[in-house]
């Protein structure tokens, strides 16, 4: 159960949740940070957030440069104060074919081209991808997919060494 961090949203200087892209359902789901934190617990973590040595939500800045928090109907603003000159985050959710699938911070879904994506991230317009020096994009969603894969084979290893560790004490 994958979700990606879209927007915060605010009730004047307050926090009152975030709103997340479902990658099983194409649907925007709302959360509070409460809500947040036990998707941590059941071992679903949100991607775009991460929790600190206290057991605190943070923005994960390796996924996002930058996040908008919403305040009221169609007002967008950046979180962080940066040279940030754009009004709306594009969020890479996958690839197809040679193009990014993209949801903006207003709900937009469609593709982008590597130029486009890669001239917008320079503006500081784009969550979910690292950019390496010479050039290369890494999506985060599929480093995460990977992560994933190689912790469900470790933690089959360690069931069929438990089980065949029991199956000789028996």
């Amino acid at each position: 159960m994958c979700k990606i961090l879209i927007n915060e949203v605010m009730l004047g200087k307050r926090n009152v949740g975030f709103e997340c892209y479902s990658m099983e359902t194409g649907e925007i789901v709302g959360y509070t940070e409460k809500q947040i934190k036990a998707q941590f617990q059941a071992g679903n973590p949100v991607l775009g957030f991460m929790l600190d040595a206290d057991g605190q939500l943070k923005v994960d800045e390796t996924f996002c440069k930058n996040i908008m928090c919403k305040s009221g109907i169609s007002t967008l603003t950046p979180k962080l104060e940066t040279d940030c000159i754009v009004n709306l985050i594009f969020t890479v959710i996958g690839r197809e074919g040679s193009q990014y699938k993209v949801i903006s911070s207003r709900f937009w879904q469609g593709c982008m081209t590597e130029e486009k994506l890669k001239t917008l991230y320079e503006l500081g317009a784009v969550n979910g991808i690292e950019v390496d020096s010479k050039g290369k994009i890494t999506l985060c969603v599929e480093k995460r997919k990977q992560t994933q894969a190689v912790e469900n084979k470790t933690s089959r290893k360690t069931d069929t060494i438990q089980s065949e560790d029991q199956r000789t004490e028996a």
